[in-house]
């Protein structure tokens, strides 16, 4: 390989691994800074969301107490059914139910609403929950038994004096949590869900995972219920994740879980590597070039007509005018001036040889 195809060559690869280098460095710089950004935007979100949320939750668990306390204070069937009746209730939950400790059986705000026979509200999860609370809390997700949907409930209990009495509760449409927690989209990168602290996902965009276990969302490691953000893997797809706890909220340890597609989030970083690399690229091209059309004309063309002189030279065939370059002042120019001495050298030799014959 000629010196005029290898010196643009070792250039261009220079120009590569410095511009990679620089390219690194500043991806680095710009995903750190997207990170941080992200955590910025999720944390405020969420809290505003949380918020938003824990506040609504909270008004529901407020009616119940005070259900609670209104049938404790005056306790009686009739008072408990008219109670039960109260419009309002009606129109905050989907369904308001309880049953007595006597025997088990449904009481509720709908005739229709009938769980079926055998039903025993006494050995359903949400009655020892709301025995056991000294005011209203929510349930985990649960089917339901007579409708088989997906609902969370806000319970509580009623005594009569200190006796207590039975339990109660109105369930809670979580269509209406999903939609809250659905206007969060993040520039259309992501979405978030809920979820209490044993990682069973409440309420979800994805309705099918409703109730269940979030290992079904993330089948390939579960991620840490913490606020900074994970890596982890969804249906192939890289995510990112984080978490957000729902403080004030009585009995009920939920958190707002973040899901964000990492190439929408990291599109701007991506570009801007590709952009480097093009650049990259193009400009070492460009370099080259420039530098071989340089090198062209102040180093390649004076060097083979210098080689093409010594050459007429060596086979004898002497110049006689002055041998071009020999005015320039770098290495070229010296060359030329060596190989114009030795020319005439070699004349002086020859005219010196001539006379001794």
């Amino acid at each position: 390989m000629k010196v005029s195809h290898k010196v643009p060559l070792i250039s261009s690869v220079i120009i590569i691994i410095a511009f990679s280098i620089f390219s690194w460095f500043q991806y680095n710089i710009v995903r750190n800074s997207l990170y941080k950004s992200i955590e910025d935007n999720i944390e405020e979100s969420s809290v505003v969301l949380a918020y938003q949320i824990t506040n609504w939750l909270n008004a529901k668990l407020a009616l119940i107490n005070m259900m609670a306390e209104t049938i404790s204070a005056d306790f009686n069937l009739g008072t408990i059914q008219k109670t039960m009746d109260t419009p309002l209730l009606k129109d905050e939950f989907i369904l308001i139910f309880g049953a007595l400790e006597s025997d088990g059986q449904p009481i509720s705000n709908d005739t229709n609403w009938y769980p079926g026979d055998g039903w025993d509200a006494r050995i359903r999860p949400w009655y020892p929950l709301a025995r056991s609370h000294e005011q209203a809390l929510l349930t985990n997700p649960y089917t339901d038994s007579a409708t088989n949907d997906i609902l969370i409930s806000a319970v509580a209990n009623f005594y009569d004096k200190d006796t207590f009495k039975g339990a109660f509760g109105g369930d809670i449409s979580l269509k209406t949590v999903s939609d809250a927690i659905n206007t969060l989209n993040f520039s259309n990168t992501g979405y978030a869900f809920l979820l209490n602290n044993t990682g069973e996902i409440i309420s979800h965009p994805n309705s099918s995972l409703n109730g269940k276990h979030m290992s079904a969302l993330f089948a390939n490691g579960l991620p840490r219920l913490k606020s900074e953000l994970q890596e982890r893997t969804i249906n192939d797809k890289k995510v990112l994740t984080s978490f957000r706890s729902l403080d004030n909220l009585y009995g009920s340890e939920w958190l707002i879980g973040v899901v964000l597609e990492k190439d929408k989030v990291m599109s701007d970083a991506y570009a801007l590597n590709i952009n480097a690399i093009i650049g990259a690229i193009l400009t070492s091209i460009a370099s080259s070039f420039i530098l071989y059309v340089i090198m062209k004309k102040l180093l390649i063309k004076p060097i083979d007509r210098l080689t093409s002189v010594a050459d007429q030279i060596s086979r004898g065939r002497l110049l006689g005018s002055e041998i071009e370059g020999v005015d320039r002042n770098d290495e070229i120019g010296a060359l030329a001036r060596s190989i114009d001495r030795m020319s005439k050298g070699l004349q002086i030799a020859i005219i010196r040889l001539r006379k001794k014959k």
